[in-house]
């Protein structure tokens, strides 16, 4: 039963791990700090990582038969949901951090808010990429 999950990890989960250890390595650097408006990358690129990480799961997922076979529409609503939520998570993370460890991470509403849409943004346009390389051969699961 763990087997996908371990797959997925494997096969999906570089990403956002690597985005997230470059976040670490670039908090050390006082890149954010130093270059206004760093985080906006870093916030696309995670939104990207993090689907990629749950279309991987999916597949894995569904190879072992654990999500059927949905429409490629359902699994992209999907994979976008879940890329959402875990962009609230991450926001909320940071609020957490800023308020019981002293960082300074969130700059108010609007950067929250910013920072929700861009990571939103990067899921859809790794998931929009998906569907154009995708669209000819793709069209008998819909």
């Amino acid at each position: 039963m763990t087997g996908w999950l371990l797959r997925a990890l494997l096969s999906g989960g570089w990403a956002p791990a690597g985005v997230f250890l470059g976040h670490l390595a670039a908090m050390r650097l006082g890149a954010y700090a130093r270059y206004e408006g760093f985080d906006r990358p870093v916030h696309v690129a995670g939104g990207a990582a993090i689907a990629w990480f749950f279309l991987r799961a999916c597949a894995e997922a569904r190879r072992a038969g654990i999500l059927g076979n949905p429409a490629t529409a359902v699994e992209t609503l999907l994979i976008f949901a879940l890329t959402t939520t875990a962009a609230v998570v991450w926001e909320f993370a940071e609020y957490v951090s800023d308020r019981w460890m002293g960082t300074r991470l969130q700059g108010g509403l609007p950067d929250t808010l910013t920072d929700l849409a861009l990571g939103m943004a990067g899921g859809a346009a790794l998931l929009a990429l998906r569907s154009a390389a995708s669209w000819p051969r793709d069209r008998r699961r819909r």
